[in-house]
């Protein structure tokens, strides 16, 4: 078993800067924070891995391959594997936890220079 105190890792990160913090690692599941301040935008980041944002706050827009989306505090984003995506028009900081799934292929964040 393991307790993360999701609110104290959000809590720790700076504001103002584009952050991650991995959080917990239970076996082929990694979970972060991620913070993106109010006009600031995440590059199109492609993984190996099934995905789950879940906005704890803020809002913007996401775009998921062709899709893009309204996001909020409650919102639950899934991003299936090798799908680009990116947060963008960041209206309000946003904060979200990030769950990582098992990766079909350990080199993760190698999609984008396999597929120069």
């Amino acid at each position: 078993m393991a307790h993360v105190s999701v609110t104290e890792a959000i809590n720790n990160l700076e504001s103002g800067e584009l952050q991650h913090q991995a959080v917990l690692e239970a076996g082929p599941i990694t979970v972060e924070v991620g913070k993106y301040p109010a006009g600031s935008a995440a590059p199109k980041n492609p993984h190996n891995e099934e995905e789950l944002y879940y906005v704890h706050s803020g809002s913007g827009k996401i775009r998921v391959g062709d899709d893009t989306h309204d996001i909020e505090a409650g919102d639950l984003i899934h991003v299936e594997p090798s799908l680009e995506h990116d947060f963008f028009n960041i209206t309000e900081d946003l904060t979200v936890l990030i769950v990582l799934g098992p990766a079909s292929d350990p080199t993760s964040y190698g999609i984008r220079e396999q597929d120069s």
